[in-house]
């Protein structure tokens, strides 16, 4: 059985930024894509993805539910773990919680708009 080990994927977060406030995300997976998301605690919101690879890894069900699928970000992780890609979580913001929802739909849409210029592939679903 194949383990996830910690070191398979790069946190980046400038010193101005926080990871124990709300904000902004972004995995970067080298030739699969990107990824936006948002979360309350960014710390723990990243430790999930990771988490969600070691499960998929041993055969446990997403969120210990059987009736559902992991979602493409973590199928696509899967992938870059398997075939040792690059990986990269960066830290694009810090956010008010009010407005935390607005900001990822707005970094979403940039990186839309970046792959419709040749950019890398969006992995968020419409």
């Amino acid at each position: 059985m194949q383990q996830a080990k910690s070191d398979w994927y790069a946190v980046i977060c400038d010193d101005q930024l926080s990871l124990d406030s709300p904000g902004i995300y972004e995995w970067r997976l080298t030739g699969i894509g990107v990824y936006v998301g948002k979360a309350l605690k960014l710390r723990r919101r990243i430790r999930a993805y990771p988490n969600n690879v070691r499960r998929m890894l041993i055969g446990l069900p997403w969120h210990g539910n059987a009736m559902k699928d992991y979602r493409t970000i973590h199928h696509s992780l899967r992938r870059a773990f398997d075939e040792s890609l690059p990986v990269a979580v960066v830290i694009l913001e810090n956010c008010d919680a009010g407005v935390i929802a607005a900001r990822e739909r707005s970094w979403i849409a940039q990186r839309r708009a970046e792959e419709s210029a040749g950019g890398p592939a969006v992995l968020n679903s419409n």
